[in-house]
């Protein structure tokens, strides 16, 4: 009965709509982190605690993502990658749902890793589905594309996170998160067809298989390389995105109303630089492009780096600088996962795993720091954006000189 709905390959709109479902299913995590980072203080003041340790929730979502990308992608591989999509999302919904009883700051921290279990499982197979019906250039560019729109979401979801905040407060918002998966869980089943050709859906997942497929990947210095530059790459924008309710509410004392604003200019520039890229990867070679990117946020994230040690840091440098640092992924993040995939088409999902979960796990890693060593200022945000910049492009430097 459902067949009859699915998307075919025979339509001229297949990739305009695979494209959509795949960028809406990739959106959770965005929407999961950026519509109640402008609630974060409001939360901090509901459970009695500091804002660091609300941010710390932040962290354990990033490290819930790792664990469920590192599952997700073999399992997407052995049990096809719509059944581990729709079971990934199912869980972040519930998640979200039971999010809205607790008054436990602990409990909110348990809840959040296992949405982001829900989550890292679900969005891990996006381009294992690209991988599985393209090959080549395309695979940039189809991931440039689901990029762009899956960028609206951080876009407009700080505005919906203040606009849910002041109205009906910061529940609101994990609701609204449970309503946002299951609709993805419904589109999903009765509109997503199966990429995974059946004769390699083998419905098994035994440890040996799991451990030779991350072996195979790891065996290859050049793709080690690149999983390690593209994850310090966007280790800076998480680092960012846990410390910028602190950056422009606390700090900088922009009113909440206005914070989508300033974050939102971040999102504007990076959907712009992944235009740019969907169309210059057409004409030149994906690793040229990457370079470009980790060049202009190194520059940004050395400058901010100096910016945040003046007496009274400028809002308009300051401002300027981030949105260049997390624009840029625009030309970084797309180009490194086509340069990785490319070398395994035949365990897409493990490699797309292996991807996610050291990012979200670096992500992790890195967005501790910021609460542990929170002082006051903005002096530990920018150190460790330039740090985690620096590092992007010594790693992918080091892919230059190594084989595959």
């Amino acid at each position: 009965m459902t067949k009859r709905f699915l998307v075919s390959r025979d339509n001229r709109f297949f990739i305009a709509q695979i494209t959509f479902l795949l960028a809406l299913l990739t959106s959770l995590s965005p929407f999961a982190t950026d519509t109640y980072i402008p609630a974060l203080p409001t939360m901090a003041e509901f459970f009695g605690q500091p804002i660091n340790m609300i941010e710390v929730s932040l962290t354990v979502y990033f490290i819930g993502v790792a664990v469920g990308q590192f599952f997700g992608g073999p399992l997407s591989d052995s049990f096809g990658r719509k059944t581990i999509a729709l079971t990934g999302v199912l869980l972040f919904s519930v998640s979200s749902l039971l999010a809205v009883f607790i008054s436990d700051v602990r409990v909110l921290w348990i809840l959040r890793f296992f949405q982001a279990v829900g989550g890292g499982g679900a969005s891990v197979v996006n381009m294992a589905f690209v991988r599985d019906w393209f090959e080549g250039k395309e695979v940039a560019r189809i991931s440039s594309l689901i990029g762009m729109i899956m960028m609206l979401a951080p876009l407009v979801a700080p505005v919906i996170g203040s606009f849910l905040l002041i109205s009906l407060g910061w529940k609101s918002i994990f609701i609204f998160m449970s309503a946002v998966a299951m609709l993805t869980f419904f589109l999903f089943t009765f509109l997503m067809p199966e990429s995974r050709h059946p004769q390699h859906i083998t419905r098994k997942l035994t440890a040996r298989q799991l451990v030779g497929s991350y072996r195979k990947i790891f065996s290859s210095p050049k793709a080690v390389f690149l999983v390690l530059a593209n994850s310090f790459a966007v280790s800076g924008m998480f680092v960012f995105l846990t410390g910028s309710s602190f950056l422009y509410i606390e700090f900088f004392k922009v009113d909440v109303s206005l914070f989508p604003i300033y974050f939102g200019a971040n999102i504007v520039m990076n959907v712009a630089l992944t235009f740019l890229n969907f169309r210059l990867v057409k004409h030149i070679e994906p690793a040229k492009i990457l370079h470009v990117g980790l060049v202009i946020q190194l520059i940004s994230g050395v400058c901010l780096w100096f910016a945040v040690r003046e007496a009274e840091p400028s809002l308009a440098i300051v401002f300027a600088l981030m949105v260049t640092f997390i624009g840029s992924l625009g030309l970084i993040f797309a180009n490194t996962v086509a340069l990785i995939l490319n070398q395994f088409p035949d365990i897409s999902g493990s490699a797309n795993a292996v991807i996610g979960v050291i990012r979200f796990a670096f992500s992790g890693a890195v967005g501790s720091l910021l609460a542990v060593f929170h002082s006051g200022d903005l002096v530990p945000m920018g150190t460790i954006m330039a740090v985690c910049t620096v590092f992007a492009y010594l790693f992918f430097t080091g892919s230059r000189f190594v084989k595959h």
